[in-house]
């Protein structure tokens, strides 16, 4: 049987497998998920998968519930997908296929990621006789305006019951983010897993020269970027007005925002009133990040919260600088003035001069890029990740 599959001894239907085919030795774990964008959260679950897949410890599946890159993702390194469209299908249609689809598997484990997904899988704990039920919390809640931001408080408090009383460990990325949810869960029941990365991918073959002349740029000038969802919790507007200060004194530089978002007709918008048409690409969605990130001079987060982005872990990895406000898990990679720079204020003149001051000190910025990618690689590797989730997976299956 191919790698990924899903065939039941005495059914054809894909999405099943009988019990007396899960290996005794092995803990199986099933992983739910939306996958209906391709972000943070998205991105680590499938560079998780990927490490998972390889434990000798996990039989590792995936309930997904939109078509897209992260189910692709997870088939190619060979995890069982079943792919549940949530846009065709109301909730308890949606529970009763995945119920379907576990039953009499032998999953031991439910982890999962997001509001829906988090009810979706403690339900379907219920309904399949799964022991366990993990999540992972990838960020704090982000707030809406309007009548949006009553039913996203109901929906909080629901989510919140159910990590108090129907889960059994809640995994954090950063440690900032656990004293956030300790407020309302035993400390016991939380436990940090910082975000990592797969080193042997996170590359580009081309040198900065090279990078910045295939966006347009001249390869004389500094360039200052910036990637991740274009959502107003990543304050891009601090971004813009920055760039507008930097560009009045260094005339040949230029900026990058890549990513896809509510906010991008109003940036586009901030771009036009500030000047700076002529000094911004708006790159959207790329395959070719990591190409992009080598163009990069600076790397900038000027977030109001952060889980931990893992644009962060790849550009020190690739050896960027990083000039960030420290929230969340960004104060626990970047050690200010080591292997980047925390600018406390939100003020945009403040990341504005700290860039500039950054800019002006090509040995720092050498030494800087050194340490970073020293500590993304002992600390933040995906192994590390991978072995931290085995080992509590691990714990729990001894349990029952």
């Amino acid at each position: 049987m191919p790698p990924g599959s899903l065939v039941n001894v005495t059914e054809t239907e894909p999405g099943m497998i009988s019990e007396k085919q899960v290996k005794a030795d092995k803990i199986s774990v099933c992983h739910v998920a939306s996958g209906d964008r391709w972000a943070g959260a998205e991105v680590q679950l499938a560079i998780l998968l990927r490490a998972l897949v390889r434990r000798k410890e996990l039989l590792v599946s995936a309930i997904i519930l939109n078509e897209g890159r992260l189910a692709e993702e997870a088939r190619r390194c060979g995890v069982e997908v079943k792919v549940i469209p949530e846009s065709q299908k109301s909730f308890p249609q949606i529970l009763s296929e995945g119920t379907w689809c576990l039953r009499g598997r032998g999953i031991r484990i439910l982890h999962s990621h997001r509001y829906k997904e988090n009810l979706l899988a403690v339900l379907l704990s219920w309904c399949c006789h799964v022991p366990f039920v993990v999540r992972t919390q990838h960020g704090m809640p982000e707030s809406i305006g309007g009548l949006k931001r009553y039913k996203q408080g109901l929906v909080q408090l629901l989510d919140r019951i159910v990590a108090r009383y129907a889960t059994d460990y809640v995994i954090s990325v950063s440690a900032e983010l656990r004293s956030h949810l300790t407020r309302y869960l035993k400390s016991e029941k939380v436990v940090t897993v910082h975000n990592g990365i797969d080193v042997e991918r996170v590359r580009s073959n081309m040198s900065q020269p090279e990078a910045k002349r295939c966006l347009g740029i001249p390869e004389d000038y500094c360039v200052i970027g910036t990637a991740g969802r274009l959502e107003p919790v990543k304050r891009l507007d601090i971004f813009l007005a920055a760039a507008e200060h930097i560009a009045a004194q260094l005339p040949n530089t230029r900026f990058i925002i890549a990513g896809e978002g509510s906010e991008e007709n109003r940036l586009r918008k901030l771009a036009h009133a500030n000047d700076l048409e002529d000094r911004i690409l708006f790159l959207g969605d790329r395959q070719d990040i990591y190409d992009v990130i080598r163009a990069l001079d600076l790397l900038v987060l000027c977030s109001d919260h952060e889980g931990l982005p893992m644009v962060l872990l790849e550009a020190l990895y690739l050896g960027v600088p990083v000039v960030a406000r420290p929230v969340g898990g960004i104060a626990e990679v970047v050690e200010n003035g080591v292997n980047g720079i925390w600018v406390e204020s939100s003020e945009p003149s403040a990341l504005a001069e700290a860039c500039l001051d950054l800019l002006s000190d090509e040995a720092r910025r050498k030494r800087m890029a050194l340490a970073a990618r020293n500590v993304v690689a002992e600390k933040f590797a995906i192994e590390h990740t991978a072995a931290r989730l085995t080992k509590l997976y691990c714990s729990l299956a001894t349990i029952g």
